[in-house]
């Protein structure tokens, strides 16, 4: 029976892996930060020019496909399993459970999630080995 944790956040995600008695760890990182924005408008080169309007949807929408992609990484880290739990800080863990949800691999397979603050790597390694489904 093959179990398998992650601890997630939009930055990194901790696979852990126990496959009959034997554990791995695989550590998938984000590769882009949520990036301040400036409120408001951005002016030109000419003083007392036109002023132009900062596009906040491109802001969220580039956030929000780097994520979607960063998901599709760990999903695709993760391949087959029989029992899988995700654990994490804030929205990202239920994000994730949602992309979860949509593969077909995994969408049968028994799910736990979980809120944990955040953890080192050993820490999550233990808490996979404790968690019973």
């Amino acid at each position: 029976m093959k179990k398998t944790g992650i601890w997630i956040d939009h930055r990194r995600a901790v696979i852990v892996t126990i496959d009959n008695g034997n554990e791995t760890m695989q550590v998938v990182e984000g590769d882009m930060d949520r990036q301040h924005k400036a409120a408001g408008r951005r002016g030109t080169p000419t003083p007392y020019g036109p002023q132009v309007p900062v596009n906040e949807h491109r802001f969220e929408n580039n956030f929000k496909r780097h994520v979607m992609s960063f998901y599709k990484a760990v999903i695709k880290a993760i391949g087959k399993t029989d029992q899988l739990f995700v654990m994490g800080p804030a929205q990202a863990k239920h994000e994730f459970a949602g992309e979860v949800e949509k593969v077909a691999d995994l969408r049968n397979v028994p799910l736990k999630v979980e809120t944990a603050d955040s953890m080192t790597d050993p820490q999550v390694a233990a808490k996979v080995r404790a968690t019973e489904f």
